[in-house]
């Protein structure tokens, strides 16, 4: 093919399709030749051209009428069709640019404005060529990134589930194999007598390591539990009006003993009249894991003394956007740290790998929020004082089914 394009010219004046052949074929293009409409389709079928100069008026088959079946076939529609006309007619060129004509080109013919716009509308023709090229080579760069990206991600959390999942199935495997060498060794002695104090023995042992193995049967339960919650479709929450100050109290009763046998103060700020039309289980759920956070992240370093965990609540201040509430959860623990808070809502990211906590506990938090309540979460953090801040909408989004 020609440098500088190859062009279909369909004239059916035997005069005028020699000259405009030869005044392109002189420049340099490659030039094809077509007397009427139906070889111009047939020679751009068997062989597309970079750009096709057309008749308007042709017996038979119009040059409205191949310009329209030519931009209908997929194979052909991105040649540029520039329309020869002697006709001055506005409606002809509406017409004309209605079936897809990228310009046109008067007659008599001037050589300077025909090769002008043939070789503009061929390097166009070239670079949307190229560009799509381009573009659908990011597109593909794109998907497999993303598919990488899903990769790694399934591989972090095959890796995290296993790692978590990992301590509390070992010691329930060991303790269970404790248990069955415990209990063949007691139906060996059976044989030769046994007392009441080897019975009573032997029964103690199995209630503590039946308790032992009940907690860490139960752990994993949680963890799977947890799993769950990052995949699994909150479509069918159902919502409900409810009071926040009630929701609030109800959450955290749970709660309180245990922060009370660690020595610290659960502080409640929530006032009442504040209704909310929106998910009270993810609301909950929210609360209970801040205060749990709290609870085991913040007060381990520097001990539990004076220890404090506020929960408080209020509408938006005057200024602010209407609809919304602010829901904070602080505590006067040890803070966390710049690297920490960078990271504090990726899923299975931890500071206590290992101990059962699973790093999806905060993550649940932020996808909760963001995909079924509608609101944001941000923290602030200094030693002695972190914040968790929510946003919350008073009515939560509908839920996409």
């Amino acid at each position: 093919m020609s440098g500088l394009g190859e062009i279909l010219v369909v004239e059916d004046t035997p005069a005028s399709l020699k000259l405009l052949s030869d005044l392109l074929g002189n420049a340099g293009y490659l030039v094809r030749q077509a007397p009427d409409g139906e070889l111009a389709l047939w020679s751009a079928s068997a062989r597309p051209p970079e750009l096709v100069l057309l008749d308007v008026n042709m017996p038979g088959i119009d040059g409205f009428e191949v310009c329209r079946r030519l931009k209908a076939d997929p194979a052909l529609c991105d040649i540029p069709v520039i329309f020869l006309s002697a006709q001055y007619e506005m409606d002809d060129k509406v017409r004309g640019f209605q079936c897809g004509a990228v310009d046109f080109i008067a007659k008599p013919y001037q050589a300077e404005e025909v090769l002008a716009r043939a070789q503009a509308h061929i390097r166009l023709a070239r670079t949307q060529k190229a560009l799509k090229e381009t573009l659908e080579e990011l597109r593909s760069a794109r998907a497999e990134v993303a598919r990488n990206e899903r990769m790694a991600a399934l591989g972090a959390l095959v890796a995290g589930v296993a790692h978590e999942l990992n301590t509390p199935l070992g010691n329930s495997v060991l303790i269970a194999s404790t248990l069955e060498d415990r209990a063949r060794a007691f139906s060996d002695q059976i044989g030769a007598g046994v007392r009441r104090s080897d019975l009573e023995h032997f029964a103690a042992d199995t209630a503590k390591a039946a308790g032992l193995l009940l907690r860490s049967l139960h752990k994993s339960s949680a963890l799977v539990e947890s799993f769950k919650q990052v995949a699994v479709d909150q479509s069918s929450e159902r919502r409900s009006q409810f009071d926040l100050a009630d929701l609030v109290a109800q959450a955290l009763q749970p709660l309180k003993a245990g922060l009370a046998a660690d020595g610290l103060l659960l502080d409640i700020a929530v006032p009442r009249g504040l209704r909310m039309d929106s998910y009270s289980r993810p609301v909950a759920h929210i609360l209970q894991q801040l205060v749990r956070n709290a609870q085991l992240h913040a007060f381990g370093a520097m001990g539990s003394a004076d220890g404090c965990i506020r929960v408080q609540a209020a509408a938006q201040e005057e200024g602010e956007p209407c609809g919304l509430l602010r829901l904070e959860v602080l505590d006067n623990g040890c803070g966390i740290t710049p690297g920490t808070l960078e990271r504090i809502f990726d899923p299975f990211f931890t500071t206590r790998m290992g101990t059962g906590t699973g790093g999806l506990g905060l993550h649940v938090v932020h996808n909760l929020l963001c995909h079924v309540l509608g609101g944001q979460v941000s923290v602030e953090s200094a030693p002695g004082a972190t914040c968790f801040r929510i946003t919350l909408p008073l009515t939560a989004p509908a839920l996409s089914p």
